[in-house]
């Protein structure tokens, strides 16, 4: 790899005293630790397996009561199953939830979606909720929002909630056709991931670059021109971007810095609604809708 691609690929620990770092036991910083002074490879192999494997979050009760009101359905993207829901007739709208999440968290939008006269449609990304595999990424994703699109096109308009929003990103520049997008606390770089996942695991830099390189061989793909920022100016589809300014998370500057970029977006503030709760605020709902339905 040579220099700037490993420049790029390194976390940015400046934006570690505005966001939280990734919530993990002791233990696992301890074992991080020790398995990096003893073997780096080991703890190479350790931090790249923790990178990418997603914590599966728990379904509020709410939103379980809308996903069991919808239609299921399943497709198969890079020979996994991954598990949907659909809501309503109409033109399609994808609901992309993000990293750690599941579908259940893009259900507040549902009901006013499918009022507007569209059908809701969200899946599980890989590796996520009911969906298939313990591991994930951008790439994963990015086929599973292809193929649920595939399955319920033409796509009218698609929402996506932080990493959704770069797996979404990514679909588009690989070819997926949508009307209009409204992005929920959009990334702008991946540094954003990793540093939070750097510093919250403890994981030294020197095994990080190791990390990169490996996952770029695991993918097939290299990070340097895959972040949504280096993307949007080839971008096309009206886009709109919700997100709160006081975001421990996501970083506001990435959503700002990414729509910048993007031709024709619109990044609108939401004040303390926070990285998940945005998606629950009926103001900042009512705006992806009527925004869609333009």
């Amino acid at each position: 790899m040579n220099t700037a691609t490993e420049t790029a690929a390194l976390p940015r620990n400046s934006t570690t005293g505005r966001v939280r770092p990734f919530p993990v036991p002791p233990w696992v910083r301890a074992t991080m630790k020790v398995t990096s002074a003893i073997s780096p490879p080991a703890a190479t192999r350790l931090a790249q397996r923790l990178l990418f494997t997603p914590v599966r979050a728990r379904v509020r009760d709410e939103e379980r009561g809308v996903l069991a009101s919808g239609e299921r359905f399943s497709l198969a993207a890079g020979g996994q199953r991954v598990a949907g829901y659909a809501w309503g007739e109409g033109p399609t709208v994808l609901l992309a939830h993000g990293w750690g999440g599941h579908a259940g968290q893009m259900t507040p939008l549902v009901g006013p979606v499918v009022a507007a006269g569209f059908r809701a449609v969200a899946i599980d990304l890989p590796g996520h909720g009911e969906s298939e595999g313990s591991l994930s990424s951008l790439v994963h994703c990015a086929k599973a929002i292809a193929g649920a699109a595939a399955l319920f096109k033409p796509v009218r308009g698609l929402v996506a909630h932080s990493f959704g929003a770069a797996a979404s990103t990514y679909a588009m520049s690989q070819g997926l056709p949508v009307g209009r997008a409204v992005f929920f606390a959009p990334p702008a770089r991946f540094e954003s991931f990793w540093s939070r996942f750097q510093v919250g695991v403890g994981v030294p830099e020197e095994i990080m670059r190791r990390v990169m390189r490996r996952a770029e061989s695991w993918l097939d793909v290299r990070f340097e021109g895959l972040a949504p920022v280096d993307l949007a100016p080839r971008m096309t589809t009206p886009l709109l971007v919700l997100h709160d300014p006081q975001d421990r998370e996501m970083p506001f500057e990435d959503a700002d810095l990414g729509a910048g970029r993007w031709p024709g977006a619109e990044i609108r503030p939401a004040q303390g609604r926070g990285h998940l709760r945005i998606l629950r605020d009926e103001g900042c709902v009512g705006e992806a809708v009527e925004f869609l339905a333009a």
